[in-house]
């Protein structure tokens, strides 16, 4: 018999839930004998209740059941349609005495609802039953006995369980499902897979937050012992093949069942030819990467304590164990993304429907993931608070400020930066330390610590967390993994304009009270949306939270809290403003940090961003406002952050599949499109429209390298591959994909002319930014390059400029690292070390166009520090189209005269030798190239080919990571990863992501 368990256990049996948060509560006096779930740590929880349900003690406890074995749906085809397989049903005490109240008032804490399951349909059983009454009249144990026997046969029956404890979440039910063996989870085992047991909200909560009363759908009409007959389905014969049975009523000949046999997947297969997408989609987690890259080590020596072996890399837990659940009492303002998945997670096909999904194969979960969830989820977005790249540059923040002698500052600099990277956390720590003070929590240090806390599973667990004095803390390590998750951008409202302050316009409003992570938050109850036609009951059944129209959303500058960030340079002479500004200027950065630390202390009480303000202030990242400064940001040219990085459109890296507008719906629920149930709320609370401006929730740019270390490293890092509503495990190559794309289509476009000149062959090769920021944008240390590449007739290379190795290190002509690849060569007699400048000319093959900004600190030592930027001798990274200078009749027309936003403005500009570049600007660049031709090879037969790079986390950038905190724990990660990182055949082969490349020869001219 088909299992219909392995693909409808993982949309609708609610086997995905979650370890909760310990609100402690005393033993239940229930019916059941068992404790609340509130009163034990999870697995301490599962090891009573597992047992109790698998040895089908509530049996013997004679509780009632339903009337017979039942369908949730329709059964066609040899498939199942209904929510469950089928289904009998035992109540414990509590329920019956709530259903017999007419579903009045709460159900008492304690109350056990259990949902005994078997391979659909339930005519398998009824006719069985029959049977075995017929052959045992006056036997009605023997006919239960083999009845059993049966049914647990092959593994076929299982249990999904709800306990009602009202302490453990706003819904007020814990989730279980159970299988014959009682099997308990085990959080520390790879692969990582969802869990078992949870209170709160989950999957379950797709359908059961569609439910009238009390998140159950509960009627004494299926119950034994009360008048009423359950729903009946459509059910034809094709299940009618039961091995182990003579021909006949069980085993008809195929001639006999249905389109002769076939099932649904068998008939629908022929739609789907190509297995390229379907092959991609069955990809399972990878063992993690073991063997070590030789070029990599030859480039990094593996010296200093940064080596380590497998056993003692710092783990992060199973991202199963990011889970807070919405509080009993109150709404706070951040729940992790698995309250969100069981409605905003997709549905992966047949038999339950396309919901946010493109399928490519005629089986459930073949195809790819579009929904909310699942792109937000392998998005760098998803992952920022398992970033192993900026955890390591944490760890060499606090040892440099160690080094300076403000090491206290470690605190404040670290809460700072997680304030984004683990925002849901760091801020909802500052929320509950305000309004509950009696607690005694510290908002004022989110300890990096924080984020490889969860949940006590069991006792023990607990008492270790409260001996080390975390115990109070576990919950916002949940949070803070989930990165940038969905509560925070829905809970996002416009900066505003304290009192005192000048008359801001709106944009300076927003420079100077809204950046850096200082955002401000709607209503705890309530989640902003871009759509005001939307089904609110199930949201507020499942969390206590409304759904509510907010056009923030959709604006770019919401994005910008995160995406402008102005820090202190703690090395820098506090007596004198930065390079580069002037006093006015500087103030303008410095007021806008105590802007923002006087909001934080208003508002939370806290105090740690108080600590910087004695430095002078500059913007280390500008995304947003690169993009304020562009054509993007203008009438008829406009396009939006959620534009580019939020698709209406869907494309696969082949072209094999091409959308190019997306219409689905944007939730799944229990609605009128699934079979009916008991007690469902209205059809006007549950219609969920189709939409015809459906927004992917992709979020990529070119940081390939995080998305591919978090999936090399599935056992490492915590992700699971196994997508929890569709099935489909391949989020992360779909990441991928997307990032492919964007480089491809996006980012760059590169052309060259070809001349004869100079003894050889002369190239002009331009380069135009197509994206709506700097090129590369965001962090000071993204680095993209050109390979310009000189072939002869035969294909053999005769002239190189920015060739690099498996590491992704540039070579000169001598096939040896340039001197500039890792800024810490000081030729003698000189005051720093060399550099690779922009360039008008190449004429050397030692020459390189590097596209990227370098800082260097007080003593002029080149720096990738977040703090000690005081000097830039080189920013030609790519400015968007329409960049204007401050002080322009141009940039007064557009941004009027105000201070605020010229200083800020500045920060968009070039430095260095690209501020003198003719060619330089508008978004493009023109690099000439002057290649010398060796004796033999015809000139005008050469071919000259240059390719646009990108690279995130350059060499120089990883060498200062190991060399600054080489003991460090995620220092120490960093470098097992990357040591250890894949990269032949993946798009970063060579250490490198390709953006664009064009070629061309003299002959061609």
């Amino acid at each position: 018999m088909k299992r219909f368990i392995a693909v409808t256990a993982t949309v609708f049996l609610c086997s995905v839930v979650f370890a909760f948060a310990p609100l402690r509560a005393q033993a239940d006096s229930s019916a059941s004998g068992l404790p609340l779930p509130s009163a034990l740590p999870l697995l301490d929880y599962e090891a009573q209740l597992y047992p109790f349900i698998a040895n089908r003690d509530f049996a013997e406890l004679k509780w009632v059941r339903d009337k017979s074995w039942r369908d949730t749906g329709p059964f066609v085809l040899d498939t199942n349609y209904g929510v469950h397989p089928a289904v009998r049903m035992y109540y414990s005490p509590e329920i019956i005495d709530w259903l017999e109240g007419g579903r009045k008032g709460t159900v008492k804490d304690g109350a056990i609802v259990i949902k005994e399951m078997a391979t659909p349909p339930s005519a398998i059983y009824n006719e069985y039953r029959d049977m075995l009454t017929y052959l045992h009249p006056d036997d009605p144990d023997t006919v239960e006995a083999e009845m059993l026997k049966y049914i647990r046969k092959d593994g076929g029956l299982n249990w999904t369980v709800m306990v009602k404890d009202s302490a453990v979440s706003h819904g007020g039910w814990f989730f279980a499902s159970v299988d014959q063996d009682a099997t308990i989870d085990d959080f520390s085992k790879y692969p990582y897979t969802p869990p078992t047991g949870s209170a709160g909200d989950g999957t379950c909560m797709r359908c059961h937050a569609s439910a009238a009363e009390e998140l159950i759908f509960s009627a004494l009409d299926n119950v034994e012992g009360y008048p009423g007959q359950p729903f009946i389905f459509r059910v034809d014969e094709s299940w009618r093949k039961l091995k182990n049975f003579p021909e006949g009523p069980f085993n008809l000949p195929k001639w006999q069942r249905p389109a002769g046999g076939a099932g649904e997947t068998a008939l629908i297969e022929d739609y789907f030819h190509s297995e390229k997408s379907a092959q991609k989609s069955a990809k399972t987690a990878p063992v993690s990467p073991t063997e070590q890259n030789p070029t990599f080590l030859a480039m990094f020596k593996p010296t200093g304590g940064v080596n380590i072996n497998p056993d003692n890399v710092q783990r992060l837990p199973s991202q199963w164990l990011d889970h807070v659940p919405a509080r009993p009492n109150d709404s706070q303002h951040f729940l992790t993304s698995d309250n969100c998945v069981g409605c905003h997670g997709g549905l992966g096909g047949a038999p339950y429907g396309n919901t946010m999904f493109i399928q490519t194969g005629p089986d459930y979960g073949t195809g790819y993931n579009i929904s909310e969830y699942g792109e937000w989820r392998w998005s760098p977005m998803g992952l920022a608070g398992r970033d192993p790249i900026f955890y390591a540059q944490l760890e060499s923040e606090f040892a440099l400020l160690e080094k300076a002698g403000v090491g206290d500052l470690s605190s404040n600099l670290g809460t700072t930066c997680l304030s984004c990277h683990a925002a849901m956390g760091q801020r909802q720590l500052s929320i509950d330390a305000h309004e509950n003070p009696d607690k005694g929590l510290n908002a004022n240090d989110f300890k990096v610590a924080y984020t490889l806390l969860h949940d006590p599973l069991t006792a023990s667990e607990e008492q270790k967390q409260k001996d080390a004095g975390v115990f109070d803390y576990h919950q916002y390590g949940n949070l803070g993994r989930e990165g940038i998750s969905c509560a925070v951008c829905h809970h996002i409202a416009p900066p505003e304009q304290a009192a005192g302050q000048p008359d801001y316009n709106t944009l300076d409003t927003y420079l100077m009270n809204g950046t850096t992570g200082v955002f401000r938050l709607t209503d705890a109850d309530e989640l902003g949306g871009p759509f005001k036609d939307v089904a609110v009951k199930p949201m507020q059944n499942a969390m206590g939270i409304t759904p509510v129209f907010n056009e923030y959303v959709k604006d770019s500058q919401m994005c910008g809290a995160c995406h402008t960030i102005n820090l202190p340079n703690v090395d820098a002479d506090k007596t004198k403003p930065l390079e580069g500004y002037s006093e006015a200027d500087q103030k303008v950065f410095n007021d806008a940090a105590k802007n923002g630390a006087a909001f934080l202390k208003d508002e939370y009480g806290t105090t740690f961003a108080e600590g910087l303000l004695d430095f002078q202030h500059s913007v280390e990242q500008a995304t947003y406002i690169e993009w304020v400064n562009s054509v993007f940001n203008e009438e008829g040219t406009g396009q939006s952050c959620q534009d580019c990085h939020m698709k209406g459109n869907f494309e696969t890296v082949d072209g094999e599949i091409k959308i190019d507008s997306i219409t689905t719906q944007i939730a799944s629920i229990q609605d009128s499109n699934l079979p009916d149930v008991d007690n469902l709320l209205p059809t006007k609370d549950i219609t969920v429209p189709f939409r015809e401006d459906y927004k992917r929730h992709n979020f990529v740019g070119l940081n390939a390298y995080m998305v591919s270390m978090l999936s090399q490293f599935s056992e490492e890092l915590g992700m699971g591959y196994t997508d929890p509503m569709t099935s489909a495990t391949n989020g992360a190559q779909l990441s991928l994909d997307t990032i492919a794309l964007q480089a491809r289509d996006e980012t760059a476009d590169v052309g060259i002319e070809v001349e004869m000149g100079d003894g050889g062959v002369v190239a002009h090769v331009n380069v135009t930014n197509k994206t709506g920021h700097r090129l590369p944008s965001g962090v000071g240390f993204r680095r993209a390059f050109l390979e310009v590449k000189a072939t002869s007739k035969d294909g053999k290379v005769i002239w190189c400029s920015g060739c690099s190795n498996d590491a992704g290190v540039i070579l000169g002509a001598d096939k040896k690292p340039l001197k500039t690849e890792f800024l810490d060569h000081v030729p003698a007699g000189a005051k720093e070390a060399l550099f690779q400048p922009h360039y008008t000319v190449i004429d050397d093959q030692d020459q390189v166009q590097i596209y990227e900004e370098l800082t260097q600190n007080a003593e002029l030592e080149f720096t990738t520090s977040f703090v000690h930027r005081v000097y830039h001798p080189k920013d030609n990274r790519l400015p968007p189209k329409g960049a204007l200078k401050p002080g322009t009749p141009e940039f007064i027309a557009k941004f009027g005269d105000s201070e605020v936003t010229a200083a800020f403005m500045k920060a968009t500009l070039p430095e260095g030798k690209a501020k003198m570049d003719a060619d330089f600007g508008d978004g493009s660049d023109r690099t000439t190239y002057q290649i010398k031709v060796p004796k033999g090879v015809n000139a005008k037969e050469v071919t000259v080919t240059a390719t646009l790079y990108s690279q995130a986390i350059p060499p120089y950038y990883l060498k200062q990571r190991f060399e600054t905190a080489p003991n460090q724990p995620a220092t120490q990660r960093l470098y097992y990863l990357a040591s250890r990182l894949k990269t032949e055949g993946t798009i970063i082969e060579g250490w490198k992501l390709k953006v664009q490349s064009a070629s061309g020869s003299a002959k061609s001219q």
